[in-house]
Formats: structure tokens, C-alpha cells, sequence
């Protein structure tokens, strides 16, 4: 292919940005509707004792939010699990990020996602959609106690999903965990008005 037929890269960045664009337009369009519909299911739940956080790896969201959650709520039972290998430690940047909020996370280790440990949650917390469904169909947990945390976020994104930043920069981790620490206070205000 010669120079002048091949596209060139401006071009090709440009078509990659419309397409993530188009590609997460119904996230940011029903954000506000998702908002609302994942507070009202928080309070039409009974009573919550016990919430699962789950994400793929169990080593870089999950263990942030159950760390936010059991301090903001620490009568509530909280745990959090992934899909893949258990027994490793948080990343680097995950440790640093947390210590310099007042989380500890040294001693975590993932956790697989075991069936009798996701049937007794009250409510179960994941990362994304595609998450929400495995809980679903995998483990047979009621869709009405499951919630995307990216949901629970009063400020719209450009994906409903919480961006996983394994393997990403210390400035990835930031964003990823402000948005959940946002989420985090969302779900602590309405199971605090619930009581």
C-alpha cells in the first residue's frame, strides 16, 4: 500500500475516538436514569448485613471498596472476591494509593467467588455489566441484588463500567479509585437512611 493510499494515523485516531464515542454513548445518556434506578433498589432491599464486592481479578477495585465499605459501615459484614486466581497481593500502586487514605491493604489476598459465599450476600457490588450477568447466571443471584458501582456514581462517565487499572499507570489507579470512593459514599448514605 503506498503513503498516499494508506489512511493516516490522525485519521485513524480520530475514527478510534468516534467509535469509543458512539460505543459508550447509551452509559453516559442513562446515567441519571441507572442512578436512580440503583438507589431505588438499595432501599427496596431488606435489610443489607452483608455485601460482596466483586471484580475480575480481586486485586485492584474489589479490595479498595471493601476496605472504603468496612470502614464507612463497619457494622455490616463486607468481603469481596474475584473470578481468577486467589492468594495474590494488591499491586503496588493500589497499596499507595490506599495508605495515603488511611486503607491498609498489605495483608489482602484475593479470593475466589464461591457459590455459597455469594447466596448468603445481601447485596452483591461488581464493576461492570458483563460482571453483573456472570453473577447472575453463574452463581443464580436475583438481579435485584446486584448493582453496577459505576451506577452508583453521582458524576456521569463515559462508561458505566469502573475502569480496571491493573497493569496501568499510578494516574489510572487515581481515577479508578476517586470513582470509587464516590460509589462508596453513595452506598453508605442510602444504607445510613435506611436505618
Amino acid at each position: 500500500m503506498s503513503a498516499a493510499t494508506r489512511p493516516s494515523r490522525r485519521a485513524d485516531s480520530g475514527l478510534k475516538r468516534l467509535y469509543i464515542t458512539a460505543r459508550n454513548l447509551p452509559d453516559r445518556l442513562l446515567h441519571r436514569r441507572r442512578l436512580a434506578s440503583a438507589r431505588r433498589a438499595i432501599l427496596e432491599l431488606g435489610q443489607v448485613r452483608s455485601i460482596l464486592v466483586v471484580c475480575y481479578g480481586n486485586v485492584c477495585r474489589s479490595p479498595y471498596l471493601e476496605a472504603v465499605l468496612r470502614r464507612d459501615l463497619p457494622s455490616l459484614a463486607v468481603s469481596s472476591a474475584g473470578f481468577v486466581g486467589p492468594g495474590r497481593p494488591v499491586p503496588a500502586h493500589s497499596l499507595a494509593i490506599a495508605r495515603a487514605r488511611g486503607i491498609d491493604l498489605s495483608e489482602f489476598r484475593s479470593r475466589p467467588i464461591a457459590r455459597a459465599g455469594v447466596a448468603s450476600m445481601d447485596l452483591v457490588v461488581v464493576m461492570d455489566a458483563k460482571q453483573a450477568r456472570e453473577v447472575v447466571r453463574g452463581f443464580r443471584v436475583w438481579p435485584s441484588r446486584i448493582v453496577v458501582a459505576g451506577d452508583l456514581d453521582p458524576h456521569p462517565s463515559s462508561t458505566r463500567a469502573i475502569r480496571d487499572p491493573w497493569g496501568e499507570s499510578i494516574e489510572t489507579f487515581t481515577s479508578s479509585f476517586d470513582r470509587l470512593d464516590r460509589c462508596a459514599a453513595t452506598l453508605t448514605r442510602l444504607l445510613r437512611y435506611r436505618r
